[in-house]
Parts: C-alpha cells; structure tokens; sequence
C-alpha cells in the first residue's frame, strides 16, 4: 500500500505542478518540482523506495513553494492593475478640473493613490489594493462638468425680461430668484443708477460672484445645458 500511495502521489504532484504552470508561466519551484517528481518515479521503478519518497517529499515542498510563488504573483497582477485604474482615474479626473468641483473627492482619492503607489513599492499587495479601491471610491462621484458662468449679459427686456430677480432664478446662476441681492450688491457700482437695483440696460454685462465656493467661468451662454447651481454645491 505504502508503495501505491507513493506512486499516486508522484503522479498527483506531476498533475498539480501542470495546473500551476498552466496558471502562471514557469517558474523556479515548478521546474524542480517536475524535476523531484520524475526522479521519484524513476527511483521507484529502479526499486530505490525510500530515495522515490525523498525526491516525493522534495517534489510536494517545491509544488507548495510553486503555489505560494503563483498565488503572489497574481495578487501582484492584481494589484498593479487596480492601482494602474486608480492613477488612470485620476489623471482624468484631474483633466477635467476636478480639483475645483469636487475638490473634497479629489483630494482623498489622490493620498490614497499616492499610499497605495508607497504600498505597492514595499510590495504589499493587500494594502495596494485597499488604497486603490479608496481611491476609486472616492473618486466614483467625480463628473465632468461644464463651469457655471462668471457672467451674465443683458439682452432686451421685451425679448428676455432681463432683470436681477429673473437673472438670479436662472438654474445657471443661482436656481433662486430670492438671491437677487446678491447680484446686486457685486454690481451696484456698475449700475447707471446705482441705487436702483431694478434698471439694467441691454448690453451690460453682470457679474455673478460665487457664494458657496463654486467655481465660475466665462458668460453665460443660453445655447450650453449647463449642470444647475444646486447640484454642483451639494
């Protein structure tokens, strides 16, 4: 029995080295293990017993030395791939001015890719993964955005009922007529009368200040579907 048992395992370790190898190309440990484990076989035919469960024992400790050396070297695999998605996210996010309007987001998701870069360089390959996928997460709310205008230029009244209520209520400037105020303090100087609020002439141009940090750019502009004032303060 103890014959047969050494037989079958010689055979079952020559099985188990193929399917490592068919996971990950050659390496080290497979090739001594195939090695050990045709050794076995022979010395087993030869008659030589105890030298096939010498070379069988070799063979099991470098299959089990081949599997350790694989299963690393796929969460290595995988973890550059995770960490190459998060820098590629990144990147993008970073073209498409994300540190103005999710600068929160931005921010977090670039310490943790830059932990996972120190992490992947000890060659800790759980924590890159883990400062990868916070990364992504963060960076999951991220979207591209057109700015919200910095300005805005009267038109006619009888074609556009231009006026600071009207202008303030617009989803683009601020979604709520009540901050007319607001329009009117930034521009009060530039107003022919200035203590009238009420008179603006066709062709002036309105500055609309920020005022819960958003960031504001170039003039308004009817033709673009921008992303209402409300949502890109949450």
């Amino acid at each position: 029995m103890k014959k047969i048992s050494l037989f079958a395992l010689s055979f079952l370790l020559l099985a188990l080295v193929s399917a490592a190898a068919a996971s990950w190309d050659n390496n080290e440990y497979q090739r001594k293990s195939r090695m050990y484990s045709r050794m076995a076989v022979s010395a087993y035919d030869e008659g030589n017993y105890d030298g096939s469960v010498e070379y069988s024992r070799l063979a099991e400790e470098n299959a089990l030395l081949s599997a350790q050396y694989i299963s690393g070297m796929i969460a290595r695999s995988e973890a550059e791939k995770l960490l190459f998605t998060a820098h590629t996210r990144l990147n993008w996010a970073k073209s498409i001015n994300a540190e103005r309007f999710f600068p929160s987001a931005f921010s977090a998701a670039g310490e943790a890719v830059s932990s996972a870069d120190a992490q992947f360089a000890s060659e800790d390959w759980a924590a890159t993964r883990k400062y990868a996928e916070i990364a992504l997460s963060e960076l999951s709310v991220v979207r591209e955005i057109v700015p919200l205008p910095a300005e805005y230029k009267v038109d006619l009244w009888a074609d556009s009922k231009d006026c600071l209520w009207n202008i303030a209520a617009n989803p683009a400037i601020y979604g709520n007529p009540l901050l007319w105020e607001k329009l009117y303090e930034a521009n009060r100087k530039a107003l022919k009368q200035p203590s009238n609020p009420n008179l603006l002439m066709p062709g002036q141009v309105v500055s609309i200040p920020s005022i819960k940090g958003e960031f504001r750019e170039g003039r308004y502009d009817p033709a673009i579907e921008y992303e209402p004032f409300s949502r890109q303060v949450k």
